[in-house]
């Protein structure tokens, strides 16, 4: 099975390190090209699509920034490349998570936590579609100079399955999330199961409370398959990250719809979930339900 071992996937990693370090890091979108296919098709909500454009958007971030950091603001570029939490890989797919700290939304001055993701495809040797977990409403800010990038290992064991760890995360969210069914918790959720961010429970027993708490008319009866399969599902090592496409209404009040991409990430130890990053934001809570998800092809 794959592993950041084989070609393909060292390949893509090294193309989306490049391309974080030689553009974003040196702020240089000029050198987009280098790493961009012309067609590039942006499926999130912060740029059109094509690398002239994407180029452009980054020159007004980088402006943008400048302004802000002479004004003693925060710069609000979420593609900033801090040192990443981890980069996972599958096929050609290459999956970014970063640490970024937020505004809290109830305690002026303080923070919360927050991990931003982007997955690009790779093809031909250039990043050819890019899904951010960019939300309009409240886009995330760089955190602070010297903020811990909170990097964690990702095993490159070529005993793991991750087949069967996409599945176990599938199953989790058929077995528990659409049957409404706190009592099935236990068979996909360690005791000492460890939540990165503040706004969900840490604990099997804090999931069983939050699953209670959500669904307080459960369980229904276990679906066939999930309800909401994901758009995005790749894995490496125990690392397993899915997004769903939930589009959200554009902030203006227009009525328009904007794609929002729901992230999570996993990791499984001894065939259970053991740690959990959200991409939600506490200022922006996604709202539900949206459409029916599209799935990239």
């Amino acid at each position: 099975m794959a592993t950041s071992l084989d070609p393909e996937i060292s390949a893509g990693k090294r193309l989306v390190t490049g391309f974080l370090t030689d553009v974003i890091a040196a702020r240089s979108p000029g050198r987009v090209g280098d790493y961009v296919s012309p067609d590039l098709v942006q499926h999130g909500a912060d740029v059109t699509d094509g690398a002239d454009a994407f180029a452009e958007h980054l020159r007004r971030e980088f402006e943008r920034e400048d302004a802000e950091r002479t004004e003693g603001g925060a710069a609000t570029d979420a593609s900033v490349p801090q040192e990443p939490v981890f980069v996972v890989a599958e096929k050609d797919l290459v999956c970014v998570c970063v640490y970024l700290p937020q505004p809290d939304p109830h305690t002026p001055g303080a923070t919360v936590d927050h991990y931003a993701f982007t997955t690009y495809r790779i093809r031909d040797g250039r990043i050819s579609e890019r899904w951010p977990s960019i939300n309009k409403v409240a886009p995330p800010r760089r955190p602070a100079p010297g903020t811990p990038s909170r990097t964690v290992s990702v095993s490159t064991s070529p005993e793991i399955d991750t087949e069967a760890n996409k599945r176990l995360v599938r199953d989790f969210y058929r077995c528990v999330f659409d049957a409404q069914n706190p009592d099935a918790v236990k068979d996909f959720v360690a005791e000492d199961y460890h939540q990165h961010v503040a706004h969900y429970p840490t604990g099997r027993a804090g999931m069983e409370e939050f699953v209670r708490t959500i669904f307080p008319n459960g369980p229904v009866p276990t679906p066939p398959e999930q309800l909401g399969p994901p758009g995005l599902l790749l894995a490496e090592g125990d690392i397993v990250v899915l997004a769903g496409l939930l589009p959200q209404p554009e902030p203006d009040g227009s009525g328009a719809m904007y794609p929002y991409y729901v992230y999570d990430a996993y990791r499984v130890r001894g065939a259970l979930l053991a740690e959990h990053w959200s991409g939600i934001t506490m200022a922006a809570p996604p709202k539900h339900p949206g459409p029916p998800p599209v799935h990239p092809s």
